[in-house]
């Protein structure tokens, strides 16, 4: 199984051309903004992906399996959540695209085959605990105060979504604000690798 981080860290290098929010106290360098154009061109190649040549040779891509820092101090492994789909959400409070993409992440953690898992980092834990209890989001809230997990996943900017299945098979890295369109894009294109997998 080629579960080396390495491998799958190119992936999200070739992915990573885009990024939604950044400021200069960021502790992740060289964060951009997203422009709407875009968002349309990443929308497009979801699309593309999604509707792609399906005689190409599919083989899977795994992560590896690491530490998760709960808002009360506990540690759990990401393997511990065992779903058909698991979204690893980058964000922070400052960010404008978190926050407009945060209600529908919450929405879609309500689904039997979806679990969100959601990454604040950067910042202490008092200001993200205040913002969730604020907002009343129920998806699973992790801290990265150090952004040492941001920075081995490659993140540059907010929100990033990386979207993974059981064992840890790495799907998809969305660096970009979600929409409905783009979710139900990057869900189909899911559902073609699935698909691909058991042929």
């Amino acid at each position: 199984m080629k579960n080396k981080i390495s491998v799958w860290l190119f992936i999200l290098m070739m992915v990573f051309i885009l990024s939604a929010c950044g400021k200069d106290e960021n502790p992740i360098e060289n964060a951009t903004f997203e422009t709407e154009e875009e968002t349309a061109t990443a929308d497009n190649e979801v699309n593309a992906e999604a509707d792609g040549d399906e005689s190409e040779a599919y083989e899977p891509y795994f992560v590896d399996d690491f530490a998760l820092t709960k808002l009360d101090g506990t540690e759990v492994s990401l393997m511990d959540y065992d779903n058909e789909i698991i979204i690893l959400n980058f964000w922070a409070t400052w960010c404008q695209y978190c926050i407009k993409e945060m209600p529908l992440l919450d929405e879609m953690d309500q689904r039997d085959d979806i679990t969100v898992l959601a990454v604040s980092v950067g910042e202490e834990k008092k200001l993200v605990e205040d913002y969730i209890a604020e907002n009343g989001y129920e998806f699973e809230v992790f801290l990265d105060e150090d952004s040492t997990l941001a920075s081995t996943f490659g993140v540059t900017g907010f929100p990033t979504s990386v979207f993974m299945g059981k064992n840890l098979e790495l799907y998809y890295v969305y660096p970009g604000m979600l929409d409905e369109t783009t979710f139900d894009a990057i869900l189909e294109a899911i559902d073609d690798i699935k698909a691909k997998n058991v042929k």
